[in-house]
Order: structure tokens, then sequence, then C-alpha cells
């Protein structure tokens, strides 16, 4: 049996890359696929919805043209704000805080060496006491993320 040489085994590196690189493709096709079935699925019950209430109410059932109207503008200034408030939900990316809801390194270390929670809690309203936070925990704590190191803004 002969020894492989070095164009074959490079031929059979870039086979093995490519197999590789062409299952990564079909796994990212197929997760964009999944990540777009909810918004398809919403979107083909606003469809539905538009079609039940439009048409088959709002046209063919009521025969007052008044209420046709008004029915009709009423629907339409719902749908539109849910459309608007929907779209904004999928394409518009979600922002960080804003940098004094991060805490300083002095902070950190201080919450650190704190370990019961009455005493965490001390440290995090002194360090948050001129923050603009107004949403607290239903015992009345301060908001803060341990996976972020930062406190949590309203």
């Amino acid at each position: 049996m002969a020894a492989p040489t070095a164009s074959s085994m490079s031929s059979s590196n870039s086979s093995g890359y490519q197999s590789r690189t062409r299952v990564g493709g079909v796994r990212r096709r197929c997760q964009c696929l999944v990540y777009w079935v909810p918004v398809l699925f919403i979107i083909s019950i606003l469809c539905w919805s538009y079609y039940a209430y439009v048409a088959q109410l709002c046209l063919l059932t009521m025969a007052n043209i008044g209420e046709k109207v008004v029915c009709l503008i009423a629907y339409h200034l719902f749908f539109m704000m849910f459309v608007w408030s929907y779209w904004q939900t999928i394409f518009i990316l979600p922002s960080s805080p804003a940098k004094e809801f991060h805490l300083t390194y002095a902070g950190k270390e201080l919450l650190e060496r704190e370990s019961r929670s009455e005493t965490h809690q001390e440290v995090l309203k002194r360090l948050a006491k001129d923050l603009p936070i107004y949403t607290r925990t239903m015992s009345g704590a301060i908001r803060y993320c341990d996976r972020c190191q930062l406190i949590k803004p309203d």
C-alpha cells in the first residue's frame, strides 16, 4: 500500500472542510427558518383576523354605513398600532443601559464582600441613591443583575 502524498492529504482535508461548512450552512439556514416560525404564525393570525373582522363582519354583516365606517376606522387604528409595535419588537435591537447604571470597580468590590442579602441591599441603596430608579422588587429591594453587574434601570 502506498503512503499518502501531500496532494492527496490536502484534497481529503479540503473535502472534509467543505462538508463541515456545508453542514454548518445548512444548520444556520435551519436556525434562521426556525427563528421566523413564530413571526409567520403571528402574521398568519393577523391576516386571518383582518379577513374575519373587515371582510366578514364589517363589510358583509353590518348594514348601517355609519356603523361600518366607525368600526373600520377603529379597527384599522388598533391594527396599525399593533403592527407598528410588533415590527419594532422584531427588528429593533435592544439597547444597553446607560453608563450611570454600571457599577464602578469599588462598588463591585463592596458588593462582593457582602455575603448577606440585607447588607447587599444596603450597599445597592447607597450606590443607587442618585440614579432615577422607581421600579423595585416586591420587597422594595433595588433590582441588580449579577451576570451583567449593573443596577437594573426602569
